[in-house]
């Protein structure tokens, strides 16, 4: 790493308090919503007017929560816990970009009354069930009530046998899950590999799921709209100098890169680590950032914003290319195309871009 990074400052992000292990113990403590979403609540989740399926989503979902509740309050609540919920094991919040999917998941696990439950995101409980093995992750997961997975997505063959035989072990014990996606639990693989092939087992995976369809427009560009102005801080001038003057908020870090050292960077530690980094840092500025054209890369990068976006990290980038450059065409036709636009769209948000 560059010796820019430490400008001899407290308040700079320190490499070696970075573990090179996972330590399962360690990471699910770490199993909750976001900052971002510590305040979300299903009463403070504002529907569009506009589009019905937003109110009727909410409505649903408290009517879910409130009636696991009562029934948990009951002496024989764990004996009934699916009493009146119907044939369908978890929900699925189905919807594109920015209609409020993750405020209404990290609501629900907000207003879940009990303290077994976890939320994490697919891709984070596609790297658990790697480390740990399925059979002990499932069983690991199973000694909650209600599991909460942001982004749930099927990319390849690999990660639908796990997810699928994930999902048949947690129910069977059961256990309650909320799940966030932008494609249909019919459609989930669609493009990305031979789907047909796991075409049962994705029908019996539907059946599981009572599947809430959220329309609406990203509420991402009103608010941009709302912040963009001369200061984006996506074409930062003197990102550097930005870096030695900035002072960061409470506790927080910050941390200076240029491209190449952060895509080596985030290379070299498992992405489990990207979530623990997130939380220490309260700005990062990124130098002479370019289209990424390596996919490799780009995925890295996609789940690295995600983190930072999940605990309100400022960017300060000084981009050679326009946000909507940042990946090549091509990617968009890709079996990633939904996470480069939720990158680009969480980017937007962060930079006023």
């Amino acid at each position: 790493m560059s010796a820019r990074l430490d400008d001899g400052s407290r308040t700079v992000l320190d490499f070696s308090d970075i573990k090179t292990e996972i330590d399962f113990n360690y990471v699910k403590t770490r199993l909750t919503p976001p900052p971002r979403f510590v305040s979300a609540t299903l009463d403070n989740y504002t529907p569009d007017e506009q589009f019905a399926s937003q109110q009727a989503a909410k409505a649903y979902l408290k009517e879910f929560v409130g009636r696991f509740n009562k029934q948990s309050a009951s002496p024989l609540g764990t004996l009934f816990r699916f009493v009146g919920t119907g044939a369908a094991k978890g929900i699925y919040l189905d919807g594109g970009f920015g209609v409020g999917k993750t405020h209404l998941l990290a609501a629900s696990y907000h207003a879940f009354q009990s303290s077994a439950k976890i939320y994490l995101s697919f891709t984070e409980l596609m790297y658990l069930i790697g480390l740990l093995g399925l059979e002990r992750c499932a069983g690991e997961m199973s000694r909650n009530k209600l599991i909460c997975i942001d982004e749930f997505e099927l990319d390849d063959p690999g990660n639908t046998t796990m997810s699928l035989g994930f999902l048949q072990r947690v129910f069977a014990a059961h256990v309650r899950v909320i799940a966030t996606s932008n494609t249909p639990p019919a459609k989930l693989g669609e493009g990305r590999f031979a789907a047909q092939n796991f075409q049962r087992e994705i029908a019996a995976l539907s059946e599981d799921f009572h599947v809430l369809r959220i329309d609406g427009n990203d509420y991402r560009e009103k608010h941009i709209k709302e912040i963009q102005t001369t200061s984006s801080t996506w074409n930062f001038a003197n990102v550097y100098e930005k870096f030695l003057d900035y002072q960061p908020k409470g506790s927080g870090k910050k941390v200076y890169f240029s491209e190449s050292e952060l895509l080596a960077w985030l290379k070299k530690l498992h992405p489990m680590h990207y979530l623990d980094i997130a939380e220490k840092l309260d700005a990062i500025f990124i130098d002479g950032l370019g289209q990424l054209a390596d996919q490799f890369d780009a995925l890295r990068f996609v789940y690295f914003i995600d983190k930072l976006y999940d605990d309100k990290v400022v960017i300060f980038a000084s981009s050679k290319v326009k946000l909507e450059s940042l990946f090549p065409d091509e990617f968009y036709k890709s079996a990633y195309s939904k996470k480069y636009l939720r990158c680009l769209s969480r980017l937007k948000e962060i930079c006023g871009a």
